[in-house]
Order: structure tokens, then C-alpha cells, then sequence
């Protein structure tokens, strides 16, 4: 082996040296930051699962809603082929026996029956359609 030897300078850190109170404080803050974030994330997970109930609540309203009004208008709609028909053999019944007045009778039935809403009996419909919404305040599903 060679008995070369090697002298160099010893470096000092460039940098100030951080105080232990500094790296602890800064260990504390860690903790601190990842605990508030557990906080908060377990708090917006709790929000999302109430959001998602109260969805499923209201999904469920309206699925409830829904079914009760296609009730109505399968017996309401029932009712009005039903009274359509009879209209329409007491048409044919007045035109067979000649009597023009029964006749208009039978057709301004017709027409009213035909211009009538299953729905136009309810009150306030106005108040109806604004709560329900608008294209500027839709309703949000």
C-alpha cells in the first residue's frame, strides 16, 4: 500500500443547527395537523352517509308518491275509458233515433270529458307547480 496521505478541511454545517424545542414543536405540529385532519374527514364522511339518507328518504317519498298516483290514474283513467265508451253508444243510441238535441247532448259531453284533467279538481294547482319548481329554482334529485 502506498503511504499516501490525504489532509482536507472539516466543513462546518452551512446551516444554523434547529433547536430540539424547534424539532419537537414541529413534531407536535404533525401530530396535531394529522389528528384535525382525521377530525374533519371523519366529520365530512358523517355528512355524506346523513346526505345519503336524507337522499334515500326522499327517493323513498317519492317512490311512495308515485306509486299512490298511478293508483289514481289507473282507476281515474279506468273511469274515464269507461265514461268514454258509454258516451259513445249513447252517441250512436241519438243518432239512431233522430233526435238532434240529444245528439249535441251527448257530443258537448263528449268534448267535456275530453277537455277535462283527472287532476282539475285539486285546489291552489298554481301553488302546486311553484313548489315544485322552476327552471331558475329546480328542484334538486
Amino acid at each position: 500500500m502506498s503511504d499516501t496521505v490525504h489532509t482536507g478541511k472539516i466543513l462546518r454545517p452551512t446551516a444554523p443547527a434547529i433547536p430540539a424545542a424547534d424539532a419537537v414543536a414541529a413534531l407536535h405540529e404533525i401530530v396535531a395537523a394529522a389528528r384535525e385532519y382525521g377530525r374533519i374527514r371523519q366529520e365530512e364522511q358523517t355528512k355524506r352517509a346523513a346526505v345519503a339518507a336524507a337522499e334515500h328518504v326522499q327517493v323513498e317519498r317519492i317512490r311512495a308518491a308515485e306509486a299512490s298516483l298511478r293508483h289514481y290514474f289507473d282507476r281515474v283513467f279506468a273511469e274515464r275509458a269507461r265514461t268514454g265508451t258509454e258516451m259513445f253508444v249513447r252517441l250512436d243510441q241519438a243518432m239512431e233515433s233522430g233526435d238532434p238535441q240529444m245528439v249535441h247532448a251527448v257530443v258537448r259531453g263528449i268534448v267535456d270529458l275530453a277537455q277535462a284533467s283527472p287532476l282539475a279538481g285539486v285546489d291552489d294547482f298554481g301553488r302546486f307547480w311553484a313548489e315544485l319548481g322552476t327552471e331558475d329554482s329546480p328542484v334538486e334529485l
